[in-house]
């Protein structure tokens, strides 16, 4: 039987609260995992409660990574998982979707995370397909998204994977706003992993390289110079401060004096 897990209701929560909530999942999934393995996650992008769409262990012996900015991009096995993403999406009635929503999708040995984002809403899911096992994960969606047209500052992270706690082999993936033309992450030792652009979505996979817990993502303009620069791994921005958007409306956090400018997505 497939395990698909679905968002708790947030009716009756007091504002804030789902925000915090959503925060303590991301921060309670870092648990310490073995040296040789990776954990896979998923944290959504939902206006209010938060979501971990499935955490599984993956041994890292003869694993296959790969990274695909849409649908044109995947390999065989990742093509099966989005394809029972989308059957998952359907049995659940979430939201009109197809293949070529899809965003960017990542896989690691025998599981696959996707992100589908639509003109309205979004998707997200995580599969397991074990030799020998039945296939399982998690999903959630929103057939609105009130958030979708603006970002908190340059950049969105939405899926960090990692083989570490803080640290190790990564895969990242987010959005963009338009002023970011390159978008790095400095592993914390000197090295740098180049994230791929495409449509306002930026994906990345290190490639056994030793993220250190300090890394940063670092965001450039057209003209190379620095936007932006924040922790990997750390709750989400937009749990540090509010954001608002050209009219003053708040977009994202709690209200506040000193709220920053929430920056449009333009995908």
């Amino acid at each position: 039987m497939n395990d698909i897990l679905d968002p708790p209701a947030e009716r009756d929560l007091p504002p804030g609260r789902a925000a915090r909530m959503r925060a303590d999942l991301v921060t309670s999934i870092r648990r310490p995992r073995r040296r040789r393995a990776v954990r896979l996650g998923i944290a959504t992008v939902a206006t209010a409660a938060a979501v971990v769409a499935g955490v599984a262990t993956v041994p890292r012996g003869d694993e296959v990574r790969h990274l695909a900015m849409g649908s044109g991009e995947l390999s065989p096995t990742l093509h099966r998982a989005v394809e029972r993403c989308l059957e998952w999406n359907g049995q659940m009635e979430r939201i009109p979707l197809s293949i070529n929503d899809l965003a960017v999708a990542a896989e690691q040995d025998h599981h696959g995370v996707a992100l589908f984002i639509t003109d309205t809403g979004y998707f997200t899911c995580n599969v397991s397909m074990q030799p020998g096992q039945e296939i399982s994960g998690g999903a959630t969606g929103a057939r609105v998204w009130p958030q979708r047209a603006w970002l908190p500052g340059s950049i969105q992270r939405l899926l960090l994977v990692s083989s570490e706690a803080d640290g190790g082999d990564v895969a990242v993936t987010g959005r963009v706003s338009a002023r970011v033309q390159r978008l790095v992450l400095a592993h914390g030792d000197g090295q740098t992993t180049t994230a791929r652009l495409v449509n306002g979505v930026f994906g990345l996979l290190t490639d056994h390289a030793e993220v250190t817990r300090d890394a940063e993502l670092v965001s450039y303009d057209t003209a190379g110079a620095e936007i932006d620069r924040r922790l990997l791994f750390r709750p989400s921005d937009e749990f540090d401060h509010c954001y608002v958007d050209s009219a003053g409306t708040l977009v994202y956090g709690e209200p506040g004096a000193d709220c920053r400018p929430a920056e449009p997505w333009g995908r």
